[in-house]
Parts: C-alpha cells; structure tokens; sequence
C-alpha cells in the first residue's frame, strides 16, 4: 500500500534513478496499479513515484486529450524531445502541496519519450493540460516542486493566506496534478 508524501520531505527535493526493467526495484505493473489507485483517491491527475517514496522515475497520469486513450498510464523514464516556443501561464495545484494553486507557465505542446510498463517505446505529441501535467510530473522526478516555478514573495503569501485558515484547506475547483 503505497501513502502520499506531503512538503517537506527530502525525497521530493531528489532527482530519482532510472527505472530498471532488467532488475525492477518493484514489478511495473504493481506500481502503476497502485500508484493509479492512490492518484483517483486523492482526485488528483498525476502522481510521480517520489510523491510515494519511490526512488525511479516513474509517474502515472490521467490522460485528457490523447487519441485513443482514456484511462490513466504509467510513464516509465520520461523525456522531453521539444518543446513549442508558444507558452501558457495556467493554474496548478499538487497533491504534495494541499490547498496551494499558482499559475505556471510552460511550453504549449511537447513532443515526449517513454517506456511503458511492458518495456515498450512510446513518442508522443501533447498538448494542453496532458503536457503541462507530464512536465510537472517530470519535474517532480528531477526533485523540483511546483513551489520552485514561482517567486518567494508569491509563496509566502500563499502560505501564510493556508495558516490563516488554521491549516485546513480551501476548497477549489482546481485539480491537484
């Protein structure tokens, strides 16, 4: 049973090893099963493998607007091949960072590389909220938090408006990615 990881903990802040298929550290198709489970627990869209003490480079994703599918996927050692010049400043949130949501801009569309949970290579064109939710799960895998994207004077008063609230969190429309 795997347990969300909230800010702060070291492993959030480390970039993770590769996932090793020849000697898996835990079989592929266990940890996309539940990672998955815990990601539509927590209502979320994306959930990385450090978010759950997990040292590889693996995080799952729920897909929006990819032809053909429909149900959330593992990513397995991810890249970026390019991005667009064309940016969107768009409102995130993420489960490790509950009741914080800032606006972050990224590329508009990538072009990415995987593995899936069989080992096999995919390339693929994103777009929208499917690409911004692989870049912030990408990130989370390189050890930078969404909280990094964003200036010190932003964070300080989204924090202090949370302790306002006595630590509970605001309820949003947003999804956590």
């Amino acid at each position: 049973m795997l347990n969300l990881i909230h800010y702060p903990n070291e492993i959030l802040d480390k970039r993770l090893d590769d996932f090793d298929f020849s000697n898996p550290i835990i079989d592929p198709l266990i940890l996309e099963e539940s990672m998955v489970t815990l990601m539509a627990e927590e209502n979320g869209i994306g959930l990385s493998a450090n978010q759950v003490g997990v040292n590889a480079r693996v995080f799952v994703m729920y897909p929006h607007n990819i032809k053909d599918v429909n149900t959330p996927f593992a990513v397995f050692n991810p890249k970026i091949i390019k991005v667009s010049q064309e940016v969107e400043l768009e409102e995130e949130g993420c489960l490790s960072f509950p009741g914080l949501f800032f606006k972050v801009s990224r590329p508009k569309i990538i072009l990415v590389e995987f593995l899936d949970r069989d080992n096999n290579q995919h390339i693929i064109e994103l777009t929208g909220i499917d690409a911004r939710c692989f870049m912030h799960e990408l990130d989370h895998l390189d050890g930078i938090c969404f909280i990094d994207r964003i200036s010190r004077l932003k964070l300080d008063l989204a924090l202090k408006k949370q302790r306002k609230y006595n630590g509970r969190t605001k309820q949003r429309t947003s999804t956590s990615i």
